[in-house]
């Protein structure tokens, strides 16, 4: 849970650490971003260490770890430091998701069970996302952004102090460490998800983006020759043979995909378009994560009596139709018209994602549950960083083209429309402006971009909706093994 309510809270209070740190929206794109990147990178070679030093181990230190960020974050005087405190944050939720994960798995064997489990396991993470904004939102009318990073220090030290009070240890007992395995797939995952984050906040064709991919493709095959003549692989690649694992963790990345780019675009509409504070926004937001936390706890009772793929399939239908909804809100549209479509997106997303887990986890044999719990937390974060990196592009990136259509529409000359979108595209002041052209502007900028985030919307729901065919002829219950 302590990891999410960092993710969202942190999306939270961006707009006061931009003002009070004065910084770019290049810079500030990496405050979030340098805990994913480090999050998707590290994931699964985490999953590897929780097998072979112990699950309790690796999951106390990764607590330890994400605590010591928080810390940093806390005192964060600048820029630099608060992006090295959200990496530092990420290496140790690395480590927290597949080892508690793991924990979870194997200490239920039973099957029914153990999706039960997986399912309080992810309710959790739903949990955390709704009180992020909620905590974030009192903090920050009452004080700096600063303390929003003192909920983590709570959750951290409690977990510290229960986990060896309740949590025993468990390890894999024959798992050797792939050094070449490990270097290798996380230079793969780092350089790929570097590319996709900068990538969209400064242009794709840039050479350090290209450099990026470059390094990314070299990695790749490698890895892939490398574990498929490993004897001890950090990562069976055979598991993929089978199209029903494979599939489930498409699912999973496409799961978070729209989970977290609909999250954001609907944060965007909140604060930019509806005015509301951060504190409203995290209020108006339950109505997508509270269904998420109550479905999630039944999810896996449905799976068991229904089967996997139709309860995936119709979580994958629901969250698209959700997204799809949103589409229908307008610049001056209430709050009623937004609510429906959270609603679904929440119920859609707790019926795919302890469903998924649970059949990633149960697809393997037991002493290789770290390596499937690795691999489904990897495509998920993975789904969490091309969420808001394609999704928030699209939005940002169609904006200006927008507003200078709808202020042309208007009877604004084209070069006069040029310099006000370029001067409203970097927040500039509209007091400069003719009161006419003024007026003109502030009836078009909110059009524009509530058109921007349509097509955010819209490609997330075709993106889920999409899903559902590969889910409904390959998915099995449970996903067989290779």
């Amino acid at each position: 849970m302590m990891t999410f309510v960092n993710v969202s809270s942190t999306i939270s209070a961006l707009p006061p650490i931009q003002d009070d740190l004065h910084m770019s929206a290049s810079t500030l794109v990496w405050v979030s971003s340098a805990f994913s990147l480090a999050v998707v990178s590290l994931v699964l070679s985490a999953g590897t260490l929780s097998d072979l030093l112990g699950r309790r181990r690796v999951f106390c230190y990764g607590v330890a770890l994400f605590t010591l960020g928080s810390a940093l974050a806390f005192a964060a005087p600048n820029a630099g430091l608060l992006i090295a405190a959200q990496a530092v944050m990420g290496f140790g939720a690395a480590a927290v998701l597949p080892s508690s994960l793991s924990i979870v798995s194997h200490a239920f064997t039973d099957h029914h069970e153990r999706a039960g489990a997986i399912s309080v396991w992810a309710s959790c993470a739903g949990l955390g996302l709704a009180i992020g904004p909620l905590v974030a939102g009192a903090l920050l009318g009452l004080t700096s952004w600063h303390t929003v990073y003192l909920t983590n220090l709570v959750l951290g030290a409690l977990a510290l102090v229960l986990a060896p009070l309740f949590v025993a240890e468990s390890r894999h007992p024959t798992r050797r460490l792939d050094t070449a395995g490990v270097l290798l797939g996380t230079i793969a995952i780092a350089s790929a998800t570097y590319a996709i984050i900068q990538g969209g906040a400064s242009g794709y064709g840039r050479p350090t983006i290209i450099v990026a991919y470059v390094v990314f493709a070299v990695s790749l095959v490698a890895f892939v020759r490398l574990e498929l003549r490993h004897h001890d692989p950090m990562l069976d690649l055979r598991l993929f043979k089978s199209a029903s694992f494979a599939t489930v963790m498409a699912v999973s990345a496409a799961t978070m995909f729209g989970f977290v780019g609909i999250s954001l675009l609907t944060v965007l509409y909140l604060e930019r378009i509806a005015q509301a504070s951060a504190l409203e926004t995290g209020v108006k937001m339950l109505a997508m994560f509270v269904p998420y936390v109550v479905v999630t706890a039944l999810a896996g009772r449905v799976a068991r009596r229904v089967g996997i793929a139709p309860v995936l399939a119709a979580g994958l239908v629901l969250m698209g139709a959700g997204a799809l909804a949103l589409v229908l809100v307008g610049p001056a549209s209430g709050y009623g018209a937004m609510w429906p479509g959270l609603v679904a997106a929440g119920v859609g997303s707790a019926l795919l994602v302890a469903p998924s887990t649970a059949a990633a986890v149960n697809s393997v044999p037991p002493l290789q549950a770290g390596m499937a719990a690795g691999s489904v937390n990897m495509f998920r974060q993975l789904g969490s960083v091309l969420g808001p990196s394609i999704l928030g592009t699209l939005a940002t990136t169609r904006f200006p083209v927008y507003l200078h259509e709808q202020l042309v529409t208007a009877g604004v000359p084209s070069d006069r429309a040029d310099a006000v979108v370029a001067g409203a595209a970097h927040g500039g002041s509209t007091g400069q402006l003719p009161a006419p052209l003024a007026h003109t502007l502030s009836l078009a900028a909110p059009r524009a971009f509530t058109d921007a985030l349509h097509l955010g919307w819209l490609v997330g729901g075709v993106v889920l909706l999409a899903m559902v065919i590969p889910t409904v002829l390959f998915v099995r219950r449970p996903a067989t093994t290779p």
